[in-house]
């Protein structure tokens, strides 16, 4: 028979109708489709009072003990009726004859019982056995609860790390949050929660475990039990705040019964989901004392404040941030809206107003550091660090972030006081490419040198082999010390080898002035190598190969004038004379030397000069091109109050 329809839409009518003469006669029923895809349970009944009889002895046989709580303890049993393991609470016998005890024990089966949804274990049976221990059995879990995950990970157990992904940890939180507010859809409070109350089963079960402490909407009061929980890292608090500190809200920790709803337990699920992020808890576990205040103070819920190194995503820290606010108002209006966000997440739908919020707090703090980065000292360079990095952060979250792209324009185009020791370090290293790199050109200079000198001076005339053979002496000598330093990573190695190869090219030197004098080619190739070896960003080492270089010229010169060696030149009525003492002065060899020598006195320098410009080159399109980048984070008004480079002429470039 049709129900009688009122007014009011009935949206749980689930009623069939008769079946019509014709489709009676073809043997079917018309089943009209459900007015709507899902229904709404009814509350929780709590059901005082007992009506179940004595259990035989032999319907559960125990196997083992698996742990204790606050009122009672639970074994694994076989069920010899259905042949399968259950887990079987029974109140400790220490509380058999507890009145008070025995209603909450019985209250927390009937509550758990009908809470039939996934995460939530299945309660099987309620009744007394034969000693008179009240018990009620459950579906048997195996896995391992969030607070033996997060222990794991803290200690890096391979295995835990290997199987719990953070991605994995957040669809099981998604998972709990759920069960959650399905719980609250019935009228039932957790107000417990925390990670030892969530398990993740061993193949993708998720349950919320222990509701021994649930409250009934309907109720209008609670038993105040004082039991510990033996079994948590942290007891169970006594008299009428019954939960555990660290995790309860702030409203519950002051025993404000009356005042707790879904986002008590939402306070609950936050400061799990921030355990989970960072493995700590959101309040440092000590005393009560020190965690009530905590608690009530609030705490920094930020995951990436407590642990940056993660790298933990900025809609994780705000979700976190919310779900804890002190203010109950402040925090997600259910567990579904917590789900939501975190679903939202994982689906990789960032929130834009988070993104935009987060990046305004990282330019703010950015514009704070630059403040502190233009007053001298020497926090400045670890200041403008910061504000550099605050104001990338800024960018990232928000490319359009104009208060972050303006700091940015100001930061990259006012010059700094201080240079900062990063910049400084790429500098010397600089430097010092350019000073191997003259030293690799010193010993091919040092190579052709020889390649000419010597057939030249055969071809000449040979007064003194010695002479000859202590200048191809000292050049070879020169050049080994000029690839060892140009090989070495030292600093001091590398300037120690470099003088000395320098100072070798200036002893051979020495022998080359006894075939023209130290006044006559000589200076030239001096010339060369005090260049060549100048090409260092130390004072105290250019300084050091000038003088060398300087003595190479004078010290020849005034060893002469003082008569200690023969003299190279004499001066005879208006004219110089050469006289050699290293090879004779045929008139063609010795113009052959000579124009030869001086071709390559004038091709060596400009091939040196030439190959430093080109590493130099090379730096400072470097720079152009980081500077182009840098400029194109600008805004457009930014850029164009942004002086451009100096122009370079055509001939110039």
């Amino acid at each position: 028979m049709k129900r009688h329809r009122t007014s009011e839409p009935d949206l749980f009518d689930d009623s069939v109708e008769e079946p019509t003469k014709a489709a009676e006669e073809e043997g079917r029923t018309s089943i009209p489709p459900p007015a709507r895809i899902f229904s709404v349970p009814p509350p929780v009944d709590a059901a005082e009072g007992e009506t179940f009889g004595i259990e035989p002895l032999d319907r559960y046989v125990e196997k083992r003990k698996l742990g204790h709580g606050a009122m009672g303890e639970v074994a694994l049993c076989k069920d010899t009726r259905i042949g399968r393991d259950v887990a079987r609470k029974v109140i400790l016998p220490i509380y058999q004859s507890d009145p008070q005890v025995r209603a909450r024990f019985l209250r927390e089966a009937r509550v758990q019982g009908q809470l039939e949804h996934p995460s939530i274990v299945p309660v099987y049976d309620l009744g007394v056995d034969i000693e008179g221990s009240t018990y009620f059995t459950m579906k048997c879990l195996r896995g391992l609860t969030l607070a033996q995950i997060v222990k794991g990970l803290r200690k890096k157990d391979p295995a835990i790390v290997e199987a719990y992904s953070r991605p994995k940890l957040l669809r099981a939180f998604s998972a709990a949050c759920l069960a959650v507010d399905f719980a609250h859809s019935r009228g039932v409070l957790h107000r417990d929660l925390k990670p030892s109350n969530v398990m993740l089963g061993d193949f993708g079960e998720v349950y919320v475990l222990d509701w021994g402490l649930a409250k009934l909407r309907k109720d209008t009061s609670e038993a105040a039990l004082s039991l510990d929980d033996s079994s948590d890292d942290v007891k169970t608090a006594a008299g009428k705040i019954l939960g555990t500190f660290g995790y309860m809200s702030p409203e519950q920790a002051m025993g404000k019964v009356s005042a707790l709803d879904a986002r008590s337990d939402v306070y609950s699920l936050g400061a799990i989901l921030f355990e989970i992020l960072t493995l700590e808890p959101l309040h440092t576990k000590d005393t009560w004392n020190a965690m009530m205040l905590a608690t009530l103070q609030g705490a920094d819920a930020r995951a990436s404040s407590r642990v940056p190194t993660l790298d933990l995503p900025p809609e994780l820290d705000a979700i976190c941030v919310k779900a804890t606010a002190l203010d109950p108002d402040a925090r997600y209006a259910s567990a579904r809206d917590l789900h939501d966000v975190i679903e939202r997440f994982l689906a990789g739908d960032t929130d834009v107003s988070v993104r935009r919020d987060m990046s305004s707090r990282h330019a703010r703090i950015a514009e704070a550091a630059a403040r502190r980065a233009d007053r001298p000292g020497p926090e400045a360079a670890e200041a403008r660090r910061e504000a550099m990095q605050e104001v990338g952060r800024a960018l990232a979250l928000d490319p359009t972030n104009r208060e972050a792209l303006r700091l940015l324009a100001r930061i990259i185009t006012t010059p700094s006081s201080d240079i900062l020791p990063e910049a400084r370090a790429e500098v010397r290293a600089r430097g010092f490419g350019r000073l191997r790199l003259a030293l690799r050109d010193g010993v091919r200079f040092d190579v052709a040198s020889l390649l000419l000198l010597i057939p030249l001076a055969f071809w000449m005339g040979v007064r003194s082999t010695a002479h000859l053979l202590a200048i191809v002496g000292l050049s070879a000598i020169s050049s080994a010390l000029k690839l060892l330093a140009a090989q070495s990573e030292e600093v001091r190695r590398l300037y120690v080898f470099s003088y000395g190869a320098f100072l070798f090219n200036i002893l051979a030197l020495g022998f080359v002035a006894r075939a023209f004098g130290p006044l006559f080619f000589v200076p030239m190739v001096l010339l060369i190598f005090t260049f060549s070896f100048s090409m260092t960003h130390s004072g105290r080492f250019r300084a050091a190969v000038i003088v060398t270089g300087v003595c190479g010229m004078l010290v020849p010169l005034g060893l002469e004038l003082l008569g200690v060696i023969e003299r190279s030149y004499a001066f005879q009525n208006g004219n110089m004379v050469v006289l050699p003492q290293g090879v004779s002065l045929p008139e063609l060899p010795t113009l052959v030397s000579l124009t030869v020598g001086n071709v390559f006195l004038i091709v060596a320098p400009s091939v040196i000069m030439g190959r430093v410009q080109l590493a130099l080159r090379e730096a400072e399109m470097r720079s152009a091109m980081q500077a182009w980048h840098l400029r194109q984070l600008l805004p457009e008004e930014a850029r164009s109050a942004t002086p451009p480079p100096p122009a370079v002429s055509k001939l110039g470039s």
